[in-house]
């Protein structure tokens, strides 16, 4: 069932006059409900514009692009970052450039369509394959693509099985971290915080901007002379910028998105224990995504005026993946009675 949403979702929304509990969308870290953040935006506007229709490659270009390139490298530990006006483009931009006319390309399960490069993704037992078959061929040059978090399984990649792979092959891991960055580790680096240092395998981060960050855009953070070669593509040369204000927020707003994660992490460990004797949920405890094991009737859910995450993805024909989102704004009622309506649906 389709819900039409009359005003922009926050910790509630409205559908046809009523108010819904929303536990849906992928806006973690709520930011785009901050009052602080929002009038970050209206100085952006008046400073720099709604947009900034120019090519990346002009002679006349606002600086806070640059500035905001690099605040992203910092926050993932990478050399370098480039921005695109999407986190498809972003991903699509990658992997034509380094994955496109490679054979020796894996792709993990479940990985987005903007990397999975056409390649069928390996199924079960997949590491354990991918390892055999690298440390058993005569090539040396490999490429993985993967995603750092599944939001259909509540789950993060874990990349220590890359260790098993012989230190003579050369790897290049390529991984979509567009709901890890802004929400995963201490201070939102996603998934690079965990990732194993190892001298034969460089990593690669592609993300979108709009899910814990708010910002409508993409990005690749990676080496230099990837940089380098992503700033001569036409992903990159010729399209538009992401819109200034949202950049010209995230950057003179640190102490906003730092305050929202920490929000955000302590309504994950309570919503985690007051789920804790409530069957059939699956969830990560870094994570704010909590999974269905089973559907619910849409009409009990309307009565208690609560909306979850309910439809098909990313095959629209496929089995509808229902689960609830917490986000930052949520507060302790909020969350005690979603607890308390999953304990009288699933019990």
């Amino acid at each position: 069932m389709t819900y039409l949403l009359e005003r922009a979702p926050g910790r509630t929304t409205l559908v046809n006059g009523k108010e819904y509990l929303f536990f849906s969308g992928y806006s973690y870290l709520g930011i785009g409900h901050h009052p602080g953040y929002l009038s970050l935006v209206e100085e952006g506007l008046r400073k720099y514009g709604l947009l900034h229709p120019s090519s990346r490659l002009s002679n006349t270009r606002l600086d806070i692009y640059d500035k905001f390139e690099k605040q992203l490298s910092w926050l993932t530990g990478s050399e370098e970052t480039v921005t695109f006006s999407s986190g498809f483009l972003a991903g699509k931009a990658i992997v034509d450039l380094l994955a496109k006319n490679t054979k020796n390309c894996f792709v993990a399960p479940d990985t987005h369509p903007a990397i999975q490069n056409g390649i069928p993704p390996l199924q079960r037992h997949w590491k354990k394959e991918m390892v055999q078959a690298i440390n058993e061929s005569d090539e040396k040059y490999f490429i993985l693509l993967a995603d750092s978090v599944s939001p259909l399984k509540a789950c993060v990649q874990d990349f220590s099985f890359l260790s098993s792979i012989k230190p003579e092959k050369r790897i290049t891991c390529i991984i979509d971290d567009s709901h890890g960055i802004g929400c995963l580790g201490p201070g939102g680096e996603g998934i690079s915080h965990s990732l194993p240092r190892l001298s034969n395998v460089e990593f690669i981060l592609t993300y979108s901007l709009s899910k814990a960050l708010h910002i409508n855009g993409g990005a690749v953070s990676c080496s230099h002379a990837t940089a380098a070669l992503l700033r001569q593509s036409p992903y990159f040369t010729s399209t538009t910028p992401i819109a200034p204000p949202s950049v010209y927020a995230y950057l003179n707003g640190q102490h906003i998105y730092f305050e929202q994660l920490r929000k955000l992490k302590e309504n994950i460990a309570l919503f985690i224990a007051l789920l804790k004797d409530v069957p059939g949920i699956i969830n990560h405890p870094a994570l704010p995504i909590f999974l269905l094991k089973k559907n619910l009737p849409q009409p009990a859910l309307d009565s208690h005026r609560l909306l979850i995450s309910s439809f098909s993805y990313p095959d629209p024909s496929g089995t509808p993946v229902n689960r609830l989102v917490v986000n930052a704004l949520h507060t302790e009622t909020d969350l005690r009675r979603a607890a308390w309506i999953l304990q009288e649906l699933l019990r």
